[in-house]
């Protein structure tokens, strides 16, 4: 299964949009999102790409705190 990774999948079997339940780490550069159906209950896990420069760490990373000196 493939998608953007901003957005919720349909589920194949009721064509219903699926909901995020969780993300879990993957092997390294992968990250796994599980989506549930309210409708029919199927479970889907979709693998993303995630690349650490591109999360809202970098913003973090670039904020005010600094290391001690």
């Amino acid at each position: 299964m493939t998608a953007a990774i901003n957005e919720r999948p349909m589920c194949p079997v009721c064509k219903h949009r699926m909901a995020l339940a969780r993300i879990s780490p993957g092997q390294r550069g992968f990250e796994e999102r599980t989506f549930e159906c309210s409708t029919c209950e199927r479970t889907e896990v979709v693998r993303f790409a995630v690349d650490p420069m591109q999360t809202d760490a970098v913003g973090w990373l670039a904020g005010e705190l600094k290391p001690p000196q």
